[in-house]
């Protein structure tokens, strides 16, 4: 059939107008809107095509609300992969978006898997560099020590011993120094690591101030605290003699009663004019009862009561007062000085 052709004198819309009637199925009447005389059912689809479509989402009850009505599509590439009616009213996602989306996941997916990769290689790196820093390679070969003068040299040994052959990452630095510190010398230790291979001891040892004869006959040093720090034959002039009730026959390394303990940090609040007069202290076990042996040059010993003398502060006061009254010496009458009540 010969599709007529428009008169010269018609214009361009009414052209224009006249095609898109016959295409829609309307006569192109001002009274028949284009495409209103044919059912919805019945009207053109046009579909659209191309490779940059949109990430757009066809939703399912987009779809249902109107099945009487078309769907257009354009095809701006002329490509056979259009979407027809029948396919683009069915349920769910287009493929070719559907596919864009499968692969933008695996896209992100791959993208973590390389970071996962990445996090594994370099904990591998690091599990492995401290696999070698912590072997043979890097074991201890050179311990130094300095500040042992007393400490016995056994003992120390034996911690040097352990580090020796130890790799330096792993050397347990406060353990060595609380094995240096059951020494009875020793008050104070640091253990430092030097890397590649050597380790560093620094000691402080315990300061002997007083000591004390037990009942075996032999006598026992005692710092401040009362540790006993060696145990000897004959009797130590340099120190001052601590004697009273009770047997004390302590090892190297253990602890005199609080007593014996407190009548060895006395010692070294005494003042020189005080110390160098002081031959010895008596003490119960207790503390209760503490008493200062002096010597005077004219006369006998005077003994200085202390009563209880446990606690710096207390012993502090008791001295003080003590220093007040030492002109009391000279006088040879006197034979005791009494400073337990300040």
């Amino acid at each position: 059939m010969t599709e007529p052709t428009p008169s010269d004198d018609t214009s361009p819309d009414e052209t224009v107008l006249d095609e898109l009637s016959r295409a829609f199925g309307g006569d192109g009447g001002p009274d028949d809107p284009v495409g209103a005389g044919r059912a919805a059912s019945e009207r053109a689809t046009i579909t659209i095509g191309g490779e940059d479509l949109p990430d757009a989402v066809y939703l399912d009850e987009e779809l249902a609300k109107d099945d009487s009505s078309g769907t257009v599509f354009i095809d701006d590439d002329g490509a056979t992969d259009a979407i027809g009616p029948k396919e683009a009213t069915s349920q769910g996602i287009e493929p070719r978006i559907r596919q864009r989306r499968i692969g933008v996941a695996r896209a992100a997916g791959l993208r973590r898997l390389k970071w996962v990769a990445l996090g594994v290689l370099v904990l591998a790196v690091v599990l492995g560099a401290l696999a070698v820093l912590g072997s043979s390679l890097f074991a201890v070969e050179d311990v130094s020590v300095g500040g042992n003068v007393y400490t016995d040299p056994d003992e120390l040994q034996e911690v040097v011993d352990d580090l020796l052959g130890t790799p330096v990452l792993l050397v347990d630095t406060d353990g060595a120094e609380r094995q240096l510190e059951q020494i009875a010398w020793v008050e104070q230790a640091r253990v430092s690591t030097d890397f590649p291979d050597k380790v560093t001891i620094e000691i402080r040892e315990r300061t002997p101030v007083a000591t004390m004869s037990g009942a075996d006959g032999l006598f026992r040093v005692l710092d401040r605290d009362g540790r006993v720090l060696d145990v000897i034959e004959g009797q130590p002039v340099a120190f001052v003699l601590i004697s009273g009730p009770g047997t004390l026959d302590l090892a190297t390394g253990e602890f005199a009663s609080i007593g014996y303990a407190s009548a060895a940090s006395m010692v070294l609040k005494l003042t020189p004019d005080v110390r160098s007069r002081t031959e010895s202290i008596l003490v119960t076990a207790d503390g209760s009862d503490l008493r200062l042996i002096l010597t005077r040059e004219n006369g006998g010993p005077v003994e200085v009561r202390f009563g209880s003398a446990v606690g710096d502060t207390d012993q502090f006061d008791k001295l003080v007062l003590l220093e007040a009254r030492l002109e009391d010496l000279d006088d040879p009458t006197v034979s005791v000085i009494d400073v337990s009540t300040v």
